[in-house]
């Protein structure tokens, strides 16, 4: 009983250590990543500091040397996924050097970038001012879309009862036990008058 016990919990340890951190977004153990909500309670205290940030692309402008994504912010998984739930954090800006295609990076995908943290940027939300937390992204990973497939399966209710299974059902009436004779002519309706 013991030896079972022993090894369904370093199975249940095994298993556990194996979250999976796409490789661009590793960081050491020694760095400290600075939270969302901290640079977005007060910016100057952590500037220059690293950062790993995540959430859904609102927009994408590609500039002359840069490409700015405004980002809406989730919380992250342990595999550091942002966990899209109907309330949000605020927003942030990564500006990522070099051209990101937004074709590709697409209004709806979630991404995760890592980076130093930036002075905060005044802009609008529709007509709300706000101001934007600002990553300056090293690195970017564009999550694939999760697609939801509907697999309910329907019965017939009538195959689980039990008077199928010992009464026969009603004959079918195949021409392979009764065959027509295809060369008989049906008789004319209409009649030729002299």
């Amino acid at each position: 009983m013991l030896k079972k016990l022993l090894v369904l919990l370093s199975l249940t340890i095994f298993v556990s250590g194996c979250v999976h951190i796409p490789e661009s977004l590793r960081v050491e153990d020694n760095v400290a990543l600075t939270s969302f909500t901290d640079v977005r309670d007060n910016n100057s205290a952590h500037l220059g500091n690293d950062a790993r940030w995540g959430g859904v692309i609102a927009k994408i402008e590609n500039n002359a040397e840069n490409t700015m994504l405004e980002v809406v912010h989730f919380q992250l998984s342990s595999s550091t996924r942002p966990l899209q739930k109907d309330q949000t954090q605020g927003r942030f800006k990564v500006y990522y050097q070099g051209f990101l295609d937004p074709i590709i990076y697409k209004e709806g995908r979630s991404i995760t970038a890592i980076g130093k943290v930036a002075k905060t940027e005044a802009g609008k939300i529709g007509e709300h001012e706000y101001d934007y937390p600002v990553l300056k992204a090293s690195k970017i990973h564009l999550w694939k879309e999760i697609k939801k497939i509907d697999v309910k399966i329907t019965h017939q209710p009538m195959w689980y009862t039990p008077s199928l299974w010992y009464n026969p059902r009603p004959r079918h009436y195949s021409p392979i036990f009764y065959p027509v004779n295809k060369n008989v002519k049906k008789a004319s309706s209409t009649k030729k008058s002299n």
